[in-house]
């Protein structure tokens, strides 16, 4: 099965939306990447904590899959700990605040900060840390089922959250079963998803119509409808 998502584009739409504060950014992302990708990507799905490698973060899942998922993610005080070492390739487009990596045997760090796109290739590890107010939107491609082990087992083991435990596993069910049923769709109608790539062309800017002069009484003066003359020494006069 191919990939729905391209990495340069999730940057692209997280770009677009930089301006904004981060709640709105949430609301205006995913309503951009459902005009893109449709009914692959489910947006409004319940904030939960994710605890990893030592890094403790909220999530927000909006697609899973066998070989994707895309989510929101981040902290509002900061976290750091491992990457973990995974059989598929992590990226993540920073929305806001600043996210750090360095690899061992490394002395200095990678700082990506907002509309910077970081990558975890499958088979690498590097130490992360989210400072305070970094949040992420999340995307990996490769095998998705061999990350749960690593995702899970802090939950697991240590922060014993059942509910946040079973919350990602019913959801991350739900969103894989979606697909399958979606890509058997899709098999039977015979025609490959394409993703909406006309939704991030920016409508044009409006043109700026010249202001007209006011008159002492605050309304625009009308055009007299002269046509200025030129004397023979260059100035202008009306006729």
């Amino acid at each position: 099965m191919a990939y729905i998502f391209e990495p340069e584009i999730l940057r692209d739409i997280v770009r677009m939306h930089m301006h904004l504060p981060i709640e709105e950014q949430f609301t205006a992302v995913s309503q951009t990447l459902r005009q893109v990708y449709g009914e692959h990507v489910s947006p409004g799905e319940r904030w939960m904590w994710s605890n990893a490698g030592g890094i403790m973060c909220a999530i927000s899942p909006l697609h899973v899959s066998h070989n994707e998922y895309l989510l929101f993610c981040g902290t509002a005080i900061g976290s750091e700990g491992h990457s973990g070492r995974h059989r598929a390739d992590i990226y993540d487009a920073v929305m806001t605040g600043d996210l750090w990596t360095y690899q061992v045997g490394s002395f200095d760090r990678h700082e990506y900060k907002a509309g910077d796109l970081a990558c975890l290739r499958r088979g690498t590890a590097n130490g992360s840390k989210l400072n305070a107010g970094a949040w992420l939107l999340e995307y990996a491609r490769g095998n998705v089922p061999s990350l749960f082990p690593f995702a899970l087992g802090d939950t697991l083991f240590s922060t014993l959250d059942t509910k946040d435990l079973v919350g990602q596993l019913g959801i991350s069910a739900r969103l894989m079963t979606k697909e399958a049923l979606l890509y058997v769709k899709q098999r039977r109608r015979g025609l490959p998803f394409a993703p909406n790539l006309s939704a991030l062309r920016a409508p044009p800017e409006p043109l700026a119509l010249p202001k007209r002069p006011k008159s002492e009484s605050g309304k625009p003066k009308a055009d007299s409808g002269k046509v200025p003359k030129r004397k023979s020494n260059g100035s202008a006069q009306t006729s």
